[in-house]
């Protein structure tokens, strides 16, 4: 009898278990409500709506450091901090896509010692994301959807060119990921397709369809697979060997990540701004996570199950899932 009453109890137990609310480990507090989150070398970088960058040192879980962009003037006339678009790093250079005047952007390099504009608004460039593709050239993504592939040494133009050119109609840019060895970008748009190309030649490579109905707010890639943030809803996963699929949400999705090989995806789930992580080669749900108290805005893995997620607001939270 006491064994019978030990297996009724843990029936029970299991699914309370299952149900228990997993909570982040530690949060870091930023200066601005958070836009971009980058890790690199031990360190995590978070650009804000303040016109900061924020450097946490993830071992001792501590601000060490921030790059402050100048103030820039608002169609009022007033100077006010440029929110920060984006963040790259490359070696010890940051790259900083920001607001500039007349709602253009500014691009901004930081090498540790000096803060350089290399980009400012009188080029009348709508850019809303800047990747680097090696030490010289970096990669401009504009709402036009047009992509610039830009030589810093030079300070020239190599290439711009229309994502939609070679098809009838144009969507506006919505994001663009490279490759993990920085030869091949993906990119989004309001059109729910995933493009990717050459990016020394822009050649196009190949085209990811039919999962995502509209815009795309987000994607990332990592190791041929391809992860969307939709506004369908839908957050799709697109794999190499010609498998799609979508996942479905409860709201907008505005964010998704993968992890560094692809196995694990995370994105924004619920209205109540939770986290769904789930396998992507079977589609399983691994956890649901809750924390946050704004819209999302980025993910930033460190290891396989180990992760940052920010929000429209200051606090970055750290993840472990076991």
């Amino acid at each position: 009898m006491k064994i019978k009453y030990i297996l009724l109890a843990l029936i029970f137990l299991v699914p309370l278990l299952q149900a228990k609310e997993i909570k982040p480990i530690y949060k870091l507090t930023a200066s601005g409500m958070v836009v971009d989150l980058l890790v690199d070398e031990g360190k995590l970088y978070a650009s804000t709506d303040a016109g900061i960058v924020d450097i946490f040192d993830i071992k001792s879980r501590k601000a060490i450091g921030k790059i402050t962009l100048p103030g820039t003037k608002d169609f009022l006339g007033d100077i006010e901090p440029p929110k920060i678009y984006s963040i790259d790093k490359f070696g010890n250079k940051l790259l900083m896509v920001s607001q500039g005047e007349h709602g253009f952007r500014d691009v901004y390099i930081y090498d540790g010692k000096e803060l350089k504009r290399i980009i400012d608004s009188s080029k009348e460039f709508f850019i809303k994301k800047g990747l680097f593709v090696d030490e010289n050239r970096i990669l401009l993504g504009q709402l036009s959807s047009v992509i610039i592939l830009y030589d810093i040494s030079k300070n020239k133009i190599i290439y711009q060119h229309a994502i939609k050119e070679r098809r009838s109609g144009g969507s506006a840019f919505s994001d663009m990921v490279l490759s993990e060895d920085r030869k091949v970008v993906a990119t989004a748009d309001e059109s729910g397709e995933i493009h990717l190309f050459n990016v020394d030649d822009f050649k196009h490579i190949k085209v990811f369809e039919g999962q995502n109905l509209d815009n795309i707010y987000k994607i990332d890639y990592k190791q041929g697979i391809v992860i969307t943030a939709g506004q369908d809803r839908r957050c799709a996963i697109y794999k190499p060997n010609g498998t799609a699929y979508y996942l479905p949400g409860e709201f907008l999705i505005y964010a998704a990540g993968l992890s560094p090989s692809g196995k694990i995806g995370i994105f924004a789930a619920t209205i109540n701004n939770e986290l769904q992580v789930f396998n992507t080669e079977n589609k399983s749900k691994i956890a649901l996570l809750k924390g946050h108290n704004a819209t999302l805005t980025d993910f930033a893995f460190i290891g396989e199950t180990e992760f940052f997620s920010s929000a429209d607001e200051r606090d970055i939270l750290f993840w472990e899932i076991k």
